[in-house]
Order: C-alpha cells, then sequence, then structure tokens
C-alpha cells in the first residue's frame, strides 16, 4: 500500500469527527454535573450535620453553664434553712444572733452576684439617666437641683456593662412659678 491509501483509510471525515468530539464533551459535561451535584448534596448533609451538632453543643452548655453558680446558691439555700430553723427556736435574748446569721447570709448572696458580674446601682444624689433609672415620681422641690434622683425605690442592678434592671427612683423637679 502506498502512503496515499493509508492515509486515506486512516482518515475520518470532518463532520464525523466533530460529532464524536460533540459527544465526548455532553458526557464530560453531564459527568462534571453529576459530579458537581453530588458534591453540592454532600455538602448540604455535612452543613445539615454541623448545624444540629453546633444546636447540641450549645444546649449541652447552656444547661452546664449555671451548674457553679447554682452549687453556690445551694449554699446560700442551706444557710437560710438554718438561719431559719435558728429563728424558730430563739428567744427574745437570742434575736440578735439570728439577724446577725441572717446578715451574714445576705452578704454571701451577694457576693455571688458580685462574683458573677452583677452590680447593684448606686444613684441616689445622682443626676437621672433614662438608660439607669425609671422615673416612680416627680417632687417639686428647691431642696435638691432639678433632674436630681432623692430617692430609691427599688434597686437596680448591672450585668457587667448591661443594665438587667432599671434603678425605680423618685427625682426632683423645680416647682412652677406661679
Amino acid at each position: 500500500m502506498d502512503k496515499e491509501n493509508i492515509e486515506e483509510n486512516n482518515m475520518v471525515p470532518e463532520s464525523e469527527n466533530e460529532g464524536e468530539c460533540e459527544q465526548v464533551e455532553e458526557l464530560s459535561s453531564d459527568d462534571e454535573i453529576a459530579e458537581l451535584k453530588d458534591k453540592l448534596l454532600r455538602f448540604g448533609a455535612e452543613f445539615d450535620n454541623f448545624r444540629k451538632r453546633s444546636s447540641r453543643e450549645k444546649e449541652e452548655f447552656r444547661k452546664h453553664a449555671t451548674e457553679n453558680i447554682m452549687v453556690q446558691m445551694l449554699e446560700v439555700c442551706d444557710n437560710f434553712e438554718r438561719a431559719l430553723d435558728s429563728a424558730k427556736t430563739a428567744d427574745k435574748n437570742n434575736i440578735g444572733s439570728v439577724v446577725d446569721g441572717v446578715e451574714m447570709v445576705l452578704k454571701q448572696f451577694i457576693s455571688i452576684l458580685e462574683k458573677e458580674g452583677i452590680k447593684k446601682i448606686e444613684c441616689k444624689g445622682e443626676e437621672f439617666d433614662p438608660h439607669l433609672h425609671e422615673a416612680m415620681m416627680h417632687i417639686e422641690t428647691t431642696d435638691y437641683p432639678d433632674n436630681t434622683i432623692i430617692d430609691v425605690h427599688k434597686p437596680g442592678y448591672m450585668l457587667h456593662s448591661k443594665v438587667i434592671r432599671p434603678v425605680m427612683v423618685t427625682v426632683a423637679r423645680k416647682p412652677e412659678n406661679n
């Protein structure tokens, strides 16, 4: 065979060759699409599992985060029960020791709150601040500057830097001139 015949026999018409390329590209594209769909499904499942696991861990943390303070509060509860038992059996001469015991329990309780970041808001004699205080009454007086807190009805507290309960106060107001 001569060289031309070999080339002619091995040659495939261009139109047939192009069709095969398109089929290979289509198969390749279909495979890529299937692979990408599979990856997408796997990533979605992994994310869903991550979300569920995070939620479980968060719930577990929440349950156990208060454990330390609750143990401390049980000590306070025990001390209050002892104070009550002591008060029930105390005579008039011993009532002072019961009061001392209750004061010690209160100090213990306040100490626990402070350790956890709770701080009482002190405000008597200060200027009224609506972010920290809640005005229960206004009293017209010349004894105090205008907008000054002159009485505290109920103490307020902050947890770190956040007000968790505003102080309920009475505020001075200048008398209206008639």
